[in-house]
């Protein structure tokens, strides 16, 4: 029996996973769209507060992993194991499913198989509402095209240092030395859009009657 993407040790995850870096797709957009009308299919719109496509795929322009990242946004009531099971049925978790906890965080994966990336690949992140960087940082990048510029060179030498062995991508039997390189930059720009933008995301500015039927933004 093959074995399932969640069984595969660190090597197996680097060769079967490379990390890619591509030009800007101006596809991204619709995918996300498609993509998130799915998921707000699938799941009971009550959770939902609000929902954003984040990451480098949602900023034009920038090279990026061809990975459509989203950010879920969820009530303080949600029954978290329902909408776990709801959003397994559309495929997501089975090939990635971390949970972190002290705040709840979910990390699942869709478009992954044992033989590779698939066509379309999403990462989705399930948070309660909260002031999250990630917001403000492509925010920001999409603000600032000099500092989104400085950015993609910076993802671009860490790949190379990770291929030459300067950096580990899996520590641990996680993927993280390519999001921890990144890190110091990515909270640098993160205050310095907050302070810019007055916490816009914050979970008072947002919770009014211009939200629509969804709850999304």
């Amino acid at each position: 029996m093959a074995k399932k993407v969640s069984e595969l040790s660190a090597d197996e995850f680097k060769k079967t996973f490379p990390i890619i870096l591509k030009e800007y797709n101006t596809s991204y957009k619709d995918w996300y769209e498609s993509e998130k009308k799915i998921i707000l299919d699938a799941v009971n719109a009550e959770d939902v507060v609000r929902m954003n496509h984040i990451g480098s795929s949602a900023v034009e322009g920038v090279i990026a992993k061809p990975t459509i990242d989203m950010l879920l946004e969820i009530d303080g009531c949600c029954n978290v194991t329902r909408l776990v099971d709801a959003l397994k049925a559309i495929g997501y978790g089975e090939a990635i499913f971390i949970r972190w906890d002290d705040p709840m965080k979910l990390l699942l994966g869709k478009g992954y198989s044992i033989d590779g990336y698939e066509e379309k690949v999403f990462h989705l992140h399930v948070r309660y509402l909260g002031n999250w960087d990630e917001l403000y940082f492509r925010d920001y990048l999409i603000a600032h095209p000099d500092v989104a510029a400085e950015y993609g060179k910076l993802k671009e030498n860490i790949l190379s240092d990770i291929e030459s062995g300067k950096i580990r991508r899996i520590v641990d039997g996680r993927p993280n030395g390519y999001s921890e390189a990144k890190l110091k930059f990515v909270e640098k720009y993160s205050k310095a859009a907050k302070e810019e933008f007055r916490n816009c995301y914050s979970p008072r500015e947002i919770l009014s009657p211009s939200a629509d039927s969804t709850g999304t933004y």
